[in-house]
């Protein structure tokens, strides 16, 4: 009976661990300044039961990427003091988790940071985390000019095809995971 008593406090120990993902950025979607994209498993699921019948290759290995992931949240802001907020709560996250920099790039256009969580093998993570700062080019022929994203990926993440989907979604950084699997 003890040891029983002892794993569920081991767990309840733990289970904050799980969701300072979750609950450390929650506070930036309810900001006005804030952009935000959530998107969950079931979201995922539904779009992998998609029928893609007569499309491209790259159509079914997209939608069988996407099957995989838990959950996808993009964070955004152009306001400068959030910017700063988030860099900070970016900081104390990284602190605690067990991700590992994958990438960091720096130029003119901004800062780009990567991390990932290792997954099954090289070429797989569980979590793939971006930091981007200071990013200053065009936006899908909009005029944004972002401060700040913040990109989570959770599930079982294919690094070769990742960037595909950073790519479809327009997320500013997300070019640079290309790079980043060849690095890998």
């Amino acid at each position: 009976m003890n040891s029983k008593k002892l794993i569920i406090a081991l767990l309840l120990l733990m289970a904050p661990i799980f969701t300072f993902a979750q609950s450390s950025f929650d506070k930036f979607e309810d900001m006005d300044d804030v952009s935000v994209v959530n998107v969950n498993k079931r979201a995922f699921d539904l779009l992998k039961k998609v029928s893609v019948s007569g499309e491209s290759k790259e159509a079914q290995e997209y939608i069988d990427m996407v099957g995989n992931l838990d959950n996808l949240r993009v964070l955004a802001t152009e306001n400068a003091s959030i910017a700063a907020k988030m860099k900070a709560e970016v900081t104390r996250y990284l602190k605690s988790s067990k991700l590992s920099e994958l990438m960091r790039v720096k130029d003119k256009e901004g800062n780009v940071k990567i991390y990932i969580k290792e997954g099954k093998d090289a070429d797989h993570v569980s979590e793939l985390f971006m930091f981007v700062e200071g990013i200053s080019k065009h936006m899908g022929g909009d005029e944004r000019k972002p401060e700040a994203v913040i990109v989570s990926i959770t599930g079982n993440i294919d690094l070769n095809k990742i960037s595909e989907l950073t790519k479809q979604m327009d997320i500013p950084g997300g070019e640079h995971l290309k790079k980043a699997k060849k690095n890998k």
